[in-house]
């Protein structure tokens, strides 16, 4: 059991909260829609949770917003204009497959994470 301090609380993190945590961040490994039912049923069942909640809702808005821009990116493929963007998109991956990693590991340190870039859409959930 580790001691966090965030915002004036103690939180105590215990083995699950990790797991559940990390879990949300590299839900892609599940396949299929996997990167956006895991955290969105840990974030929906885990409000109570501070230390789950947050990396489940830093996990949910990074994978919707990368599932967005890959959905708008194959619909203007059928434009020719979505080729030009598909490295653009393959770097958007890369960098989500990165910071889920960073991710996981600083829940499995027991520290809160916030993706890079993405900050002000998480605020407004």
């Amino acid at each position: 059991m580790l001691n966090l301090i965030k915002g004036g609380l103690i939180i105590e993190v215990t083995g699950e909260q990790k797991l559940l945590a990390i879990l949300a961040h590299i839900g892609y490994f599940l396949g299929g829609l996997g990167f956006i039912v895991a955290p969105l049923c840990i974030f929906l069942l885990k409000k109570e949770d501070p230390f789950v909640y947050e990396h489940a809702k830093q996990a949910l808005v990074a994978h919707l917003v990368i599932l967005i821009a890959s959905a708008i990116t194959s619909m203007l493929c059928f434009l020719l204009i979505g080729f030009l963007l598909m490295p653009i998109l393959a770097i958007f991956w890369l960098m989500l497959f990165i910071t889920s990693i960073i991710a996981a590991i600083k829940a499995l340190d027991g520290q809160f994470y916030e993706y890079p870039m993405i900050q002000r859409f998480v605020t407004k959930i």
